[in-house]
């Protein structure tokens, strides 16, 4: 069958009552749950995969994944409004979002965000559909080498995203030290886990966001009486103008196109994606003091990226039965759960299946975009509410939250720990953007590093004998040494003036 006769047969599927009603539906979930801290997508899809028992494969598959897009969307409200990150994917877009909000731009970023979303799932989309097989084997080319090498570009952004280097690179580093809690990634071997089991597997990173965000926001808030000043000013625009959206183009492309690669990577994920992407534009931002202050590419790049990555993660899962994410590895048991074998034979011996699950996904994406621009001018009335009753909301969601992860008291009190941090680095004006990036990139780092080693032998040179390997370290570190070259040179030359 041509490409056209598979789209008409995913239509024709989709648009059955039953996988109609499971496509609205679990849009609509998603996009709660991914309001409701604590909860991602792999939750999500776990807790409600008993809903799917009985159903069609078809309706199933259509269900969960509609709960998966609809997360992707549903995260970014909360991180942008309130500073609570919804989902792990948009804790990266609490930096800039928030600061948005805070110069009464809360509609603005909302309106990118959903905008960068839509067209980075369409992209993604469009790329299950015409090139799934080719790029899924193309992603088997990645081993450790090229995943540390990936890693490390984002690495890299850690001196470069705030004003003071000094400060961003401390920062970092304590990102980089809270990372090696937990097993050793090689050996097994338990590292300042200080005896607690709960700490074997590092530090929760849902727990540390809730803290460093939600809980030293509410903090802040609560040093001042009266309602908070950055609740005042225009709140209900909610779509970009013309040159606001030109300005966010470029990072839609870049989160858009850097989304679909990782998430075809299997085992990264759509978190991965959204750092990456926040630290792409990072480097590339003409003017870096606004990093961090509320830069419109820094929101539309990671809101971009998370939502392509989830769309890309499909492409193993499909095509080489390779779980992308967590969330897709549970649509891949949906799968074997209904005795469908995934992978290259899938698209043959099941085509309506896919080609129905893939136009669900464009519903899905489309109804998205449609609850995310339409509920932008009532959200944003929460940011009138006065700063005490916030506090108290954000104190209560964020806890609650930390406790749903795993229903572990530890992880309360991990929150609370980081909340107490958070509060204390930003009084001392500490950034914490690198300390987020070295948690969450570290560990990667360190795990592809250490099995680079072992299949080498501990020759370091592995990393520059492959060809991608050794691109992705050259790119990275030309965008470190370059502009410091620059500015050595336009030192020189005034110096020359000078004298």
């Amino acid at each position: 069958m041509n490409f056209w006769a598979n789209l008409s047969t995913g239509f024709s599927l989709l648009l059955q009552p039953q996988n109609l009603l499971a496509t609205i539906l679990g849009q609509l979930i998603g996009v709660i749950v991914g309001i409701l801290p604590g909860i991602n997508a792999s939750m999500a899809v776990s807790i409600l995969l008993p809903l799917s028992f009985g159903l069609p494969p078809e309706t199933a598959l259509m269900l969960l994944a509609g709960i998966y897009m609809g997360t992707m969307y549903g995260g970014s409200i909360t991180s942008i409004l309130i500073r609570v990150p919804g989902t792990s994917t948009a804790a990266v877009i609490c930096l800039d979002g928030y600061e948005l909000t805070r110069q009464g731009r809360a509609g603005l970023a909302l309106g990118i965000t959903a905008i960068g979303s839509f067209l980075a799932g369409t992209f993604a989309l469009i790329v299950l559909m015409t090139l799934a097989p080719t790029l899924a084997r193309a992603a088997l080319a990645f081993a450790p080498p090229e995943y540390f090498a990936l890693i490390f570009f984002g690495l890299l952004a850690i001196a470069g995203l705030e004003e003071g280097v000094v400060r961003g690179l401390i920062a970092g580093c304590i990102g980089l030290l809270l990372g090696t809690i937990g097993m050793d990634p090689v050996t097994g071997v338990a590292r300042f886990t200080f005896g607690r089991i709960e700490l074997l597997d590092g530090i929760d990173f849902v727990a540390v966001l809730i803290g460093l965000f939600a809980i030293s926001q509410a903090l802040m808030n609560l040093e001042r009486i009266r309602p908070l000043e950055f609740y005042r000013g225009r709140l209900t625009g909610m779509l970009p103008r013309w040159r606001e959206f030109k300005e966010s183009l470029g990072a839609i492309l870049r989160g858009s196109v850097l989304g679909t690669i990782v998430g075809i990577l299997p085992g990264v994920g759509a978190t991965t994606a959204a750092f990456l992407s926040y630290s792409l534009e990072a480097r590339l931002a003409r003017d870096k003091s606004k990093v961090g202050k509320g830069d419109l590419k820094c929101v539309a790049g990671p809101g971009s990226a998370d939502n392509a990555a989830a769309g890309g993660s499909l492409i193993p899962m499909l095509s080489l039965g390779i779980p992308g994410s967590e969330t897709t590895a549970v649509l891949l048991g949906v799968l074997m759960i209904y005795g469908i074998q995934p992978g290259p034979l899938l698209f043959t011996k099941h085509t309506g299946l896919v080609w129905g699950l893939i136009v669900s996904l464009w519903l899905a994406n489309f109804l998205g975009f449609i609850l995310a621009t339409a509920g932008v001018r009532p959200l944003t009335q929460l940011l009138r509410l006065p700063a005490p009753v916030m506090s108290a909301f954000i104190l209560v969601t964020g806890f609650v939250g930390a406790y749903a992860l795993n229903n572990n008291i530890v992880d309360v009190w991990i929150a609370l720990v980081f909340g107490i941090l958070g509060y204390i680095m930003r009084r001392v004006n500490l950034p914490v953007a690198p300390l987020i990036l070295g948690l969450v990139l570290g560990p990667l780092a360190e795990k592809s590093f250490r099995q680079s080693m072992a299949l080498s032998r501990g020759d370091p040179t592995v990393f520059f004998t492959r060809p991608i390997s050794a691109a992705l370290l050259s790119v990275g570190l030309a965008s470190v040494v370059l502009p410091l070259l620059w500015s050595l040179v336009k030192r020189m030359r005034r110096k020359e003036a000078q004298a």
